[in-house]
């Protein structure tokens, strides 16, 4: 039985997760067109239905998981289609990885221009696919299918509450942590293999 903390823990992380990301998808549709373009997966003549279509999913996964949190009224098939989803980026992650195509942008902060995310650059200015990412997203279905588990009886007090606000402030925290570490190995890459410093050795 899952208590029921922690399916409003769950349920706030993913709320975050997906509205935002939908809204900067939303708000950078060239350059996630670019990001979509640069993985060489989805046919070229469905791209422009697809820019729209995903920040669209996302935005309605995450207003889902916001009335799970709201509520706690747990609704099976919203843990399910973020689970799919979140299994496709990291699928599509790990295609490209085997493709030897790290160097491109995950489209995880959209750091780069489209045109960038194309060229075949490893600049440092991108968060470029490595295998942390495709391990961060098999965590994340993991934990979103953690909420298909039977719900305990048992009823939320106050404390719980001031648990959940601690709790959903260290995973935002984590989790952009865990972002930022790897935008700043992609910057430590790219400058210890830029041109003007192997000269210099």
């Amino acid at each position: 039985m899952l208590d029921p903390l922690i399916l409003r823990i769950i349920s706030v992380g993913f709320a975050l997760l997906f509205i935002f990301a939908a809204a900067h998808k939303f708000n950078n549709k060239l350059q996630f067109r670019g990001v979509l373009e640069a993985y060489k997966i989805c046919p070229p003549g469905m791209l422009g239905l697809v820019v729209n279509v995903i920040p669209l999913f996302e935005l309605m996964l995450g207003l889902a998981w916001a009335f799970i949190a709201l509520l706690l009224i747990p609704i099976s098939f919203v843990p399910l289609l973020s689970a799919m989803l979140l299994f496709t980026y990291a699928m599509a992650i790990a295609i490209n990885l085997l493709r030897g195509r790290s160097y491109i942008d995950c489209g995880c902060g959209f750091y780069s221009m489209s045109e960038s995310a194309q060229s075949g650059s490893s600049s440092g200015g991108i968060q470029q696919l490595s295998l942390a990412l495709v391990l961060r997203n098999f965590v994340l279905t993991i934990v979103a299918l953690l909420a298909t588990v039977p719900l305990s009886s048992r009823d939320l007090i106050f404390m719980d509450f001031l648990n959940l606000l601690a709790a959903s402030l260290a995973l935002v925290l984590v989790y952009c942590a865990f972002n930022q570490l790897l935008a700043n190995r992609n910057v430590i890459g790219a400058w210890l293999n830029s041109p003007g410093r192997n000269s210099n050795g």
